[in-house]
């Protein structure tokens, strides 16, 4: 009987309008998002390679100089950047990608991206290509909630569920049966599609084979078809609750409204309020105006005229003491802010919405972790930067020149290109990026149990008359 009632859904769905719509839509949209994602990961390659091949012919021109202070100069003269590379599943998942500098800077920390955007087309950054995610987490939550809107109360209306359970067929059954039925017909269009679109990131190169990638492409394919089915229960728990198809619509339209775009939006301004952040432009002109105090307390020995060993010593003390303060400032201001985006991620979890993009977006490599990762290898590209310059530093010599003494500066000694820093950016491996996504999946498995349960206990006191 379950297998009856399975294929009646099946036909039932496939014969209706929806499904061909369906089909259809999802089909052209999956293929068009991701040609559309993978061409713009192509042209990032691209520029990566370009601003790689840029630092090459900086480091080829100063190997070339032959006269030691001369390469020097050069040396300290020159910005070198660091290039982030492009995370190969922003394809599926672009996060923060688009929102974090792709060059960094050899002189110091960059925390805004302003100029990274000069010369593109602004438009693209209003409009913005939606990736396979957000298909996912729009397009196919809502479809899911119209195909199973009026699975219980639709046959109510017309009839057929009477005559069905007037033949002593369990009522678990045939809940078990809708619910089989509908999802199959539900994530069949969605499988062809997506299948579809693997095959043709996979031929033209996108998406190779290498490392992880395609592991974490089916993980997020799996994490996919528990979404849709956690609105899919969603859906038919509506159903049981109600008694009429409009009804039942209405409702379906405002709680997805309210999970997909209301409470994810919502969290972050609540914790905004909770956990109040002070700006950043605050916190670098007070780490800016502690480094000016040092160098007037710096100034004011030198006018006293201490003896040179107490005076260095006392210098370094006092810098050593504003670059303690500024590091002890930066710690709060981090600490406040992950305080902040924790509350945030928390609250918005109450949506299976949130559940799926934090945990879509750490399988892919772009979500809130990415942000961490590259603060810290920009860290670590500036202070081994500032570390190699002090290296190369020399010292002021006295020269006779035409029976007069002069000064000239002796660098200590060669530039040495196997020894320059470079910007790296560690990546997470396969294990802690499936152990930070569990959580958000075992939150999207609680809520579809949830959803059936209550669908079961609803429709085992259900009126069919």
């Amino acid at each position: 009987m379950l297998l009856r009632i399975i294929s009646k859904e099946i036909v039932h769905n496939i014969l209706s309008f929806r499904f061909v719509a369906t089909y259809s839509l999802l089909f052209s949209l999956i293929l068009l998002v991701l040609f559309l994602m993978a061409n713009d990961y192509r042209t990032r390659v691209q520029e990566y390679g370009l601003a790689t091949n840029q630092e090459r012919t900086q480091i080829r021109t100063l190997e070339k100089t032959e006269d030691l202070n001369q390469q020097s100069r050069q040396f300290h003269e020159t910005t070198f950047s660091g290039t982030r590379p492009p995370q190969d599943l922003s394809i599926l998942a672009r996060g923060l990608e688009g929102s974090l500098p792709t060059t960094v800077s050899s002189w110091g920390p960059l925390y805004h991206n302003s100029e990274d955007r000069l010369g593109k087309n602004l438009l693209f950054e209003v409009f913005r290509t939606p990736d396979f995610v957000y298909i996912i987490n729009i397009v196919m939550s809502l479809l899911a909630l119209l195909f199973v809107f009026d699975s219980i109360c639709g046959e109510k209306e017309q009839g057929t569920l009477k005559i069905l359970l007037s033949n002593s067929v369990p009522r678990d059954l045939v809940l078990a049966g809708k619910w089989i039925g509908g999802y199959l017909s539900v994530v069949a269009p969605f499988s062809v599609a997506v299948l579809g679109g693997f095959t043709y990131i996979y031929i033209t190169g996108a998406l190779t084979s290498g490392g992880d990638a395609l592991i974490r492409f089916a993980l997020i394919f799996a994490l996919s078809l528990l979404y849709i089915s956690t609105f899919f229960t969603l859906g038919l728990l509506i159903s049981t609750l109600t008694h009429r198809s409009s009804t039942a619509l209405l409702i379906s339209l405002l709680v997805w409204i309210c999970w997909i775009l209301v409470i994810p939006n919502l969290a972050p301004v609540i914790a905004r309020l909770s956990v109040p952040l002070p700006s950043r432009q605050i916190i670098d002109e007070e780490k800016q105006a502690i480094e000016q105090e040092s160098e007037i307390l710096v100034e004011s020995m030198n006018k006293r005229g201490l003896t040179a060993t107490k005076s260095e010593r006392d210098k370094d003390k006092i810098r050593h003491r504003g670059k303690r303060a500024q590091h002890s400032l930066e710690e709060f201001y981090q600490r406040k802010l992950k305080s902040q985006v924790s509350l945030g991620q928390n609250l918005a979890r109450l949506s299976p919405s949130a559940c799926f993009l934090f945990a879509c977006t750490r399988l892919a490599g772009t979500g809130p972790r990415l942000s961490e990762l590259f603060h810290q290898a920009q860290e670590r590209f500036h202070s081994s930067h500032q570390q190699y310059r002090d290296e190369l530093e020399g010292k002021w010599i006295t020269i006779k020149t035409a029976g007069k003494l002069d000064w000239e500066y002796e660098y200590k000694k060669r530039f040495d290109a196997h020894d320059l820093p470079r910007f790296h950016l560690v990546q997470e491996n396969m294990g802690d990026r499936f152990d930070a996504a569990q959580f958000d999946v075992l939150l999207l498995v609680i809520y579809n149990v949830l959803f059936f349960m209550l669908a079961y206990l609803a429709f085992l006191r259900y009126d069919v008359t």
